[in-house]
């Protein structure tokens, strides 16, 4: 199997704002369900309302200007000042559902699961119980937004990550919303004291996968793009944050204890996973004896029964689908990010068609594999 850089990889692309939505020329075989793994709204609805009556005084609030979208959680901002928000967030379908549904059926896409914008910004507060009421107001806000086009729309809720004996009941919350899915940060910060792999967090692993919603991840929660070449360094190194949770939760047995746990590692890429189930393996067998708790199988097992990825362009993780697993992968626009397909979807697509053995193989990373997983029609 051999694949090439795309082109939308080597070419400079103009800000997504001032992209042109190209006709299709070629179409996609018959059959196909192109559905987005990885996509984001904006989240420029009013919290104030939904929030507790003693947080709405400090309820996230945002503003347009001439530089953007502008949002502050609890007095703080959450813009990035190294990349201007028109950069990232200048296309209308982010925050208007009927511009964005036009939007992604001209480039070809039927469906979308739509991750946020800000909202993560909020875990950086101390206060769980205002964390919790933000969350809580932002799932809401999401649901209604996909209300409009639910055959189109799909949004993943927030899901608290600190109170383990309170995740069954937030998840019959989530359910009752309407969501096919949950998200939680990858890392949460140190001053939250919460690590994934605590034996307090076994009820909050237990729930999630006895649930049925599958559990997603996504890249770039913290941004530090300070100084020359920061901005850059700072993206390409978030690219590949998830070689550490992958063997977190593999190594910590949580995988193994909860089988139904489903997690979609997203934006990440997928070349990072052949080399990072080798390793894991081999670290396994070179300390078994040191290892806790010991694992009824290799970590990598853990990956082909609980775990999936998304990218967006992948030319060397295309090439190593035979170690990933074809039903392990996802594709993903991002729209309407700078590195998005957007604009270039259409490539984007044809470059996995062409780089896979199968017209059916193809399928399943375009669209089958989440149609599987989030149970969408």
């Amino acid at each position: 199997m051999t694949t090439t850089l795309s082109s939308i990889s080597t070419t400079p692309l103009p800000w997504p704002n001032q992209r042109e939505l190209p006709e299709t020329t070629r179409p996609l075989p018959a059959g196909t369900t192109v559905i987005s793994a990885d996509s984001h709204w904006l989240e420029t609805g009013e919290f104030i309302d939904r929030m507790p009556a003693k947080y709405r005084d400090r309820a996230p609030r945002g503003v347009f200007n001439e530089r953007g979208f502008h949002m502050e959680i609890d007095g703080e901002t959450t813009d990035n000042p190294a990349m201007p928000s028109e950069m990232i967030e200048g296309r209308a379908g982010m925050w208007d559902a009927g511009v964005r549904v036009d939007e992604i059926r001209r480039e070809g896409v039927d469906q979308e699961i739509l991750f946020p914008q800000r909202m993560l910004g909020v875990i950086r507060n101390k206060d769980f119980d205002y964390i919790q009421a933000c969350m809580d107001a932002y799932n809401e806000m999401l649901a209604d937004f996909c209300a409009k086009y639910p055959d189109k729309l799909h949004g993943l809720a927030l899901l608290s990550y600190w109170n383990p004996e309170a995740t069954e009941d937030e998840l019959q919350k989530i359910k009752a919303l309407g969501f096919k899915g949950v998200l939680m940060p990858s890392l949460p910060p140190p001053h939250s004291k919460v690590y994934y792999n605590a034996r307090a967090l076994e009820p909050m692993w237990k729930a999630i996968g006895e649930s049925g919603l599958p559990l997603s991840f996504h890249v770039g929660e913290t941004f530090d793009a300070r100084g020359q070449g920061g901005l850059a360094t700072t993206i390409v190194v978030a690219f590949q944050p998830f070689r550490r949770l992958f063997a977190l939760l593999a190594f910590a047995g949580i995988f193994e204890r909860n089988p139904g746990l489903r997690v979609v590692f997203t934006e990440g890429g997928i070349s990072w996973v052949p080399s990072c189930l080798f390793d894991c393996d081999k670290v396994y067998a070179s300390f078994e004896s040191e290892m806790t708790p010991k694992l009824a199988k290799p970590p990598s097992h853990y990956w082909f029964e609980n775990c999936y990825a998304t990218f967006i362009e992948d030319p060397s993780g295309l090439r190593q689908l035979d170690l990933i697993g074809v039903d392990k992968v996802l594709w993903g626009s991002d729209y309407p990010h700078p590195e998005s397909a957007v604009g270039y979807t259409q490539q984007s697509l044809w470059d996995v068609f062409d780089a896979t053995d199968s017209i059916e193989d193809a399928q399943k990373i375009v669209g089958g594999n989440a149609k599987e997983i989030w149970g969408l029609a």
